[in-house]
């Protein structure tokens, strides 16, 4: 049970979140069960997903620089090699900190939740303004973020290490969705980490037979190039004729979603669709007549290693089998819970052979799985431990 404060005074929570709030599963979810008992205002791009009771929105412009400036803004990430007071210089010359710094104070809350760390020294600053509490919601581990890149490497890595190591232990708690990134964070800087992960909201499916003759696979996410979701259309193209893949994707790379449907017909002609993406409170009940819900990630940096991600909760929510490569934090509760196949490598090939020795009923055996699953691993779950946290920063 969600502790609810008195009628007399319900606490000010700020969520600031420098991301596209309506999209933002993780942050819509915090809103959504923080206005159970808090009066909420949400900082970041664009609006709400839709109106909700106790929950103001404060709308954040993001602002792209003039080239001039965005030149001295690389020149300051360098200088950061420097001298640390070249990323200050970086961090607060760009006009969108400013104007939810403002926010937050205007706000004057008693909370402040700041996710993932480029939002960090927004809260602390207004923290320093308002005497405010800080959650830090660290999401992944910030200093690997794209270290695969290696202009990300040499730009942003020692920024983003900066702020860690600068503003993370003047947080008065912090979070971050996975167990291995949660230890990497103590090691890092020499404090406690919780673990909140991105699930879901337990929502009732039902159990959907597999045809024998027409099993269905499920992705959804974004178009990003760096997540190499061709592999999985290479490996439509290696299991049999019972295969279909559908994909719900938003726009990422620029030009990446038109490349991917003319490899699809391509390679796998007729088997391959893709379907328009929905907000992400339909999507377990837009994917649950699927089958198995497929996510092979190469991983190319740390982050992707430890990946836990939405979709795969949104997998498990909505009754489907799951199939993915050897991510560790993935297949350990997809072996837990046995609702699944894990690949011994991340070759589409490995997991076509997983997926070709499968029979109709297996599947139906590991959707079971996943809808009883699904009553443990759900967002009340998860948002207990995290309202946990506030109300112990609040009333220590």
């Amino acid at each position: 049970m969600l502790i609810v404060f008195s009628f007399m005074y319900r606490p000010k929570l700020t969520i600031l979140s420098l991301s596209t709030i309506h999209q933002d599963g993780r942050v819509l979810r915090e809103i959504e069960y923080a206005a159970r008992a808090y009066d909420v205002t949400a900082v970041g791009w664009g609006r709400l997903d839709r109106e909700r009771p106790h929950v103001t929105m404060r709308p954040v412009q993001k602002i792209t620089l003039p080239p001039a400036q965005r030149a001295m803004q690389v020149a300051r990430m360098l200088g950061g090699r420097i001298t640390r007071r070249a990323f200050e210089r970086w961090y607060w010359a760009k006009p969108d900190h400013h104007q939810a710094l403002q926010a937050i104070i205007a706000a004057r809350p008693d909370l402040i939740h700041a996710n993932e760390a480029i939002s960090l020294p927004i809260a602390i600053a207004a923290a320093g303004r308002t005497g405010a509490k800080v959650l830090f919601d660290a999401h992944e581990y910030s200093p690997e973020q794209r270290s695969d890149s290696f202009s990300w490497r040499v730009l942003a890595q020692p920024l983003y290490t900066y702020i860690i190591i600068t503003y993370a232990p003047l947080a008065d708690a912090m979070i971050t969705v996975e167990d291995h990134i949660a230890q990497r964070y103590e090691t890092l800087i020499q404090r406690n980490v919780s673990v909140i992960r991105n699930i879901p909201a337990y929502r009732q499916h039902d159990f959907h037979p597999t045809d024998p003759a027409h099993i269905r696979l499920i992705h959804h996410g974004a178009a990003m190039k760096e997540r190499r979701l061709e592999r999985m259309i290479h490996l439509l193209s290696q299991v049999d004729e019972r295969y279909t893949l559908t994909f719900l994707l938003m726009p990422g790379t620029p030009g990446y979603l038109e490349a991917l449907k003319a490899q699809a017909a391509k390679l796998a002609p007729g088997r391959v669709f893709f379907q328009p993406v929905v907000p992400p409170s339909q999507i377990t009940e837009t994917i649950q007549h699927n089958d198995l819900g497929i996510y092979l990630l190469q991983p190319a940096n740390y982050n992707q290693a430890m990946a836990l991600p939405n979709k795969f909760f949104e997998f498990i929510m909505a009754g489907l089998a799951v199939a993915i490569g050897p991510s560790p934090a993935m297949a350990a509760l997809v072996e837990k819970y046995q609702l699944g196949v894990v690949a011994e490598d991340f070759e589409s090939i490995t997991l076509s052979r997983r997926l070709n020795a499968l029979s109709a009923g297996e599947i139906d055996a590991m959707k079971h799985q996943s809808l009883a699953a699904a009553r443990e691993l759900n967002a009340e779950n998860e948002m207990r431990k995290l309202h946990a946290i506030y109300t112990r920063l609040l009333d220590p």
